[in-house]
């Protein structure tokens, strides 16, 4: 019997001790540490945001009979993320999932106490900005969000390979390796359904049965049940729903604002269950660490949506007529079509990829930082990317190519030519190069995709026409300075703002209003949100975006939405005001300068507040902040090769607040 039971036993200071009960069914089991907000799906109840997110731990012996102790850090949790959450699997594949009840864990929380002095001269002077309402709150909940943005990137990239298969078919047949089916099975049925796939297997089929021969495609494709099945496939992939997850249990991937909510998120199982049947298609033009590190890392939705449309549209090219195609298939302004857009419409030259010629990066080692692998380069030096050719005969002249291309949205960002000659297998003389007047146009500890291109001519043996070959690589690397942002651990003691004089730069003044003749109630419903912009000099308050609704003659219900946006200077010399702890240096602070740290931070708060008075009576809502200092962990490059990427790695703990909970004060004044 398949099971995931999780019970509290003790908190012995250092670690937190629970009994486990997976059932004799499971081995294997892992868990998630998140906060309080959870999600329903298929009749249960998740974890919403997971900070943390165990490997998968196991197997247990058979004579346990499924029941074990766990032990966790006890730092892992905090006054906020005190939700834990465990799943339990049949094999390390993740089959046979069961999901336990969310167990609220008892957490020692002992802030320090402290008693602030009335010298507040410094704080009362700094500037508060007041800016318009401007976050965009857009909300994917739905765990099969980013599914289905892969899935819709597929389906147009298949559907212009499909087209491009009606000019010419040989192509289709190199693709399937061979003439069989059977890995590929699974990637048609994830993305197109039981019917699509049914149609795509038919299609393929008959072209597989021509062996190749020009002719007998050329019969086939004047064939009227040929021409059918492709209509029918088209049709699949434009129409198709996104694939519904089965009972499979595991936590959900929620996004808000252009970016995932603060936290290490356990991936759904209709994201992670297939992610490996693209493996195939991708190992064709991304680099094998890069291919690990979407299969295996907590990558960021969006690098991971762009990177997988890198992949796909390079492995297209093998199809002739491929470009053309694809183009009918990106006419709508799906946002989810904008680094299909980009890369189809950048800079690299149409081609047709030889599968046969493979380029490679050369020298990539990847590094461990928090629970993901990375491949790391200096950014304050030149840089440089040798690459490996493996060729069936020699290239008499070639042009490669170096783009440093925006992971999300595939724009290119620096390019670079180099014109090759009697090219052959092995190292290029050739080494791409980014010097560091180049490389000023990025943004230290930000994720990019380097993509090198080689195209070269030939001239068609049956034609005598001369048509423009290539192949190509991308790898994901990450561009750090001396220190750069890894993970944020425990709590180190919590302080309430609550004195609107000593800390008048947080609190903020949302909505104030005056009774009207008849009205004895009004009812707040606030939503406000903390956005850290790391480049912002001061703080700022956003203007209140108000709706009403009149509701009754004696009611008056009110919507609000506003936040702060906090500055990164500004709240590290607030560590001064509230602790003994140092503000950051400049180097320090320029690790924090980067997506993931600012995911990390964004906060939303809310809360109904109801007010009741007389004709002329006036009310009022404020809001301060209780923050949590918190231990943030940086990664130090120490050195690096003559190519610039980091060879090894120090840790350094630094301490930075942030907000953990939004108070919310009503004042009011009577007008007799």
């Amino acid at each position: 019997m398949a099971l995931a039971l999780v019970q509290f036993e003790a908190n012995n200071g250092k670690t937190t001790r629970f009994r486990v009960d997976i059932g004799t069914a499971n081995r294997f089991y892992a868990y998630a540490i998140g906060d309080d907000r959870t999600f329903e799906y298929n009749g249960l109840t998740f974890l919403e945001n997971a900070r943390f997110v165990s490997p998968l731990l196991g197997p247990l012996p058979v004579e346990k009979l499924g029941r074990t102790v766990l032990e966790i850090p006890s730092d892992r949790f905090d006054t906020r993320h005190r939700y834990l959450q465990l799943l339990s699997y049949r094999a390390p594949d993740k089959t046979g999932p069961a999901l336990s009840d969310i167990l609220t864990v008892p957490v020692r929380s002992t802030p320090i106490a402290r008693s602030f002095s009335t010298e507040t001269v410094a704080m009362e002077n700094q500037p508060v900005d007041t800016v318009p309402f401007r976050y965009r709150e857009v909300s994917y909940s739905d765990s099969l969000g980013l599914f289905s943005s892969i899935g819709k990137i597929v389906k147009k990239v298949a559907s212009g390979a499909v087209k491009a298969v009606k000019t010419v078919a040989p192509a289709a047949i190199g693709l399937l390796g061979g003439g069989s089916l059977t890995s590929l099975a699974p990637v048609l049925t994830s993305f197109l359904g039981e019917q699509g796939a049914k149609s795509a297997t038919g299609l393929l089929n008959t072209l597989l049965e021509t062996g190749g021969n020009p002719e007998k495609i050329k019969s086939a494709l004047g064939n009227e049940a040929t021409l059918k099945q492709m209509a029918d496939l088209i049709s699949q992939l434009q129409t198709a729903p996104p694939p519904q997850s089965t009972n499979s249990t595991a936590k959900a991937m929620s996004f808000n604002g252009d970016s995932p909510i603060p936290g290490r998120v356990m991936m759904p199982p209709a994201v992670f269950d297939r992610l490996p049947t693209l493996m195939p298609l991708l190992s064709r033009s991304l680099h094998p660490e890069t291919v690990r590190a979407i299969a295996s890392n907590p990558i960021r939705a969006r690098v991971l949506v762009g990177t997988i449309s890198q992949g796909a549209l390079d492995a297209g090219k093998h199809f002739p007529g491929f470009d053309r195609a694809i183009e009918d298939e990106l006419r709508d302004r799906d946002p989810v079509n904008r680094p299909l857009r980009n890369g189809r419409n950048g800079s690299e030259p149409p081609y047709h990829r030889q599968e046969r010629v493979r380029l490679q990066f050369s020298g990539i080692r990847p590094q461990v930082t928090g629970d993901r692998s990375r491949v790391l380069y200096r950014i304050d030096g030149d840089l440089a990317f040798p690459l490996m050719l493996d060729t069936p005969r020699p290239i008499t002249r070639g042009t490669l190519q170096l783009f440093v291309k925006n992971p999300e949205t595939l724009e290119v960002l620096v390019e670079k030519t180099y014109r090759l000659e009697n090219v052959r297998s092995g190292e290029l003389d050739a080494i791409p190069r980014l010097s560091q007047q180049q490389l000023r146009s990025l943004h230290p500890n930000e994720d990019y995709l380097i993509c090198a291109v080689l195209t070269w001519t030939a001239r068609s043996s049956r034609t005598g026409q001369t048509k423009r070959m290539g192949t190509s690589t991308a790898v994901l690397v990450s561009l750090v300075g001396e220190y750069f942002f890894d993970r944020i651990e425990g709590v180190e003691e919590t302080v309430s703002l609550n004195d609107p004089q000593e800390y008048r730069p947080y609190w903020h003044k949302i909505w104030e209003g005056e009774f009207s003749e008849d009205e004895v109630s009004i009812s707040l419903d606030c939503k406000y949100y903390y956005v850290l912009e790391p480049e912002r000099a001061n703080n700022a308050r956003m203007e209140t975006l108000i709706s009403t609704n009149e509701g009754s003659v004696t009611e008056r219900k009110v919507k609000l939405k506003t936040g702060l946006i906090l500055s990164l200077n500004r709240l590290s010399e607030l560590l001064n005001e509230v602790s003994s702890r140092s503000r950051l240096t400049e180097k320090e602070l320029a690790a924090l300068r980067c997506c993931e740290f600012k995911e990390n931070f964004q906060q939303l708060a809310r809360t109904r507040v109801e007010f009741e008075g007389y004709m002329g009576d006036r009310a009022a809502l404020w809001v301060y902040p209780e923050i949590e200092l918190r231990r943030v962990i940086l990664k130090q490059a120490l050195d690096s090769d003559a190519n610039g990427r980091v060879l090894n790695l120090n840790e350094k703990t630094v301490y930075f607040p942030i907000p953990s909970i939004a108070r919310f004060v009503g004042t009011s004044t009577s007008g007799q």
